[in-house]
């Protein structure tokens, strides 16, 4: 095994927490749990969301042991399930479940991919996607049901096309807005605010059908528009916030896709800006695949 190839998909790991916990304490978020209030999540809080951080990285670490030791993808894709049952366990709540998946899935692509490179990371992504969903039955899940419902791609469609939201959307987007306005929190959210335009959405769809994925589509779009303008948008995020409680409107998917690319750029080193405010947790700890999974 070669040793500055571990420790390079290790960092790939940390720095997929990382992005994890940078998308959690980003504030305000409408919808979604932050350091100010829950969102339209009365069943989460920030202290499980925290403790939902360490499952995701033990799960990378258990994967990335996995990659090292050779063992077949169907061994990484019983780990990912394991780990989603681990957080539903632990916390009786989803929380963290697309990201898992997300993270996995680039953290494997990354691994066969040898680059960070979104090119070839993307086509990575794409492959390790398709071998996912020929050896893995989906299991019955909200986000199923609405994909079904709507005839929505949700985050299958996402996962075999590469992960066009992270590569041809986020990165491009962050790297344009502190490129032009040189600030970290203003670029956050002009990430935030192309997410909500660009993604599928199945939560919002799942709890508010077409009209809310539409309502998000919408109030991304004012949102760049007023970051662009140099207008003070913190407060139309919270009214925002106050908006999407009252219609029980969240956005998890978006959510999960602003914790990769902030994942992506710390991995890459372009994550520009950064006040450093993540508090990522504990250090990744490997353990093996159990036999037999």
């Amino acid at each position: 095994m070669n040793a500055s190839r571990l420790i390079t998909i290790e960092r790939f790991a940390q720095a997929l927490v990382k992005g994890a916990a940078m998308q959690l304490y980003l504030t305000p978020k409408p919808g979604l749990v932050d350091l100010a209030d829950c969102g339209s999540h009365p069943d989460l809080s920030l202290a499980k969301m925290e403790r939902s951080l360490h499952i995701i990285g033990d799960y990378l670490a258990e994967t990335i042991r996995s990659l090292a030791d050779g063992e077949r993808f169907l061994c990484q894709a019983v780990i990912g399930r394991r780990a989603e049952q681990v957080m539903f366990d632990e916390l009786g709540t989803n929380t963290h479940k697309g990201y898992i998946f997300l993270s996995g899935l680039l953290l494997i692509a990354r691994w066969h991919a040898g680059s960070d490179d979104g090119d070839r990371l993307g086509k990575a992504v794409a492959a390790v996607a398709r071998e996912y969903f020929a050896v893995s039955e989906e299991q019955e899940s909200n986000g199923r049901t609405v994909r079904k419902r709507f005839g929505a791609g949700g985050i299958v469609r996402e996962s075999l096309g590469g992960l066009p939201s992270l590569f041809s959307c986020a990165v491009p987007a962050y790297l344009d807005a502190i490129e032009r306005v040189g600030c970290f929190t203003a670029a956050s959210f002009t990430v935030l605010a192309r997410l909500m335009q660009r993604v599928e959405d199945t939560t919002t769809l799942h709890r508010c059908g077409t009209m809310g994925l539409a309502r998000i589509r919408r109030d991304g779009l004012f949102l760049e528009e007023a970051i662009a303008e140099g207008a003070d948008f913190m407060p139309m995020l919270k009214e925002m916030n106050r908006e999407y409680v009252r219609m029980n409107l969240t956005m998890g998917g978006v959510a999960d896709m602003l914790g990769l690319a902030y994942g992506y750029l710390t991995a890459t080193g372009l994550l520009a800006g950064n006040p450093d405010n993540s508090r990522p947790p504990r250090p990744l700890t490997l353990h093996r695949c159990a036999s037999g999974s």
